[in-house]
């Protein structure tokens, strides 16, 4: 399960990954001892590749993204969704919903 960017994603350097981007999750943590009114704090580290080919052929993750910071944190997940959702997809929703607010919903597409 990744995500993929249905629309360009800026780099640090100037120029431009086409539409079709993915973003995969390298780790994630969620501070369960810092449980506070039913949310737990979390983090997530991500890699981010130029195509689904990219990916899945073992290329080189692309650096310096503009758009966007590889590592979300601040992220907040429910004790409810931490004991009946696998860690994975936790972490990838977490992900799209955050990127969903930089490309608009219609441009983030989950793969399973």
């Amino acid at each position: 399960m990744y995500i993929k960017i249905n629309a360009p994603v800026n780099l640090s350097s100037g120029i431009s990954i086409p539409s079709g981007s993915v973003v995969d999750i390298a780790e994630g943590y969620l501070d369960v001892k810092s449980l506070e009114e039913g949310i737990i704090p979390g983090q997530v580290a991500t890699f981010v590749y130029a195509s689904e080919t990219a990916l899945t052929e073992g290329r080189d993750p692309v650096q310096g993204v503009a758009d966007f910071n590889p590592v979300f944190s601040g992220l907040e997940v429910s004790v409810s969704d931490y004991q009946t959702t696998a860690a994975r997809a936790i972490f990838i929703g977490e992900v799209r919903e955050a990127l969903e607010e930089i490309y608009g919903a219609d441009n983030i597409e989950v793969v399973s």
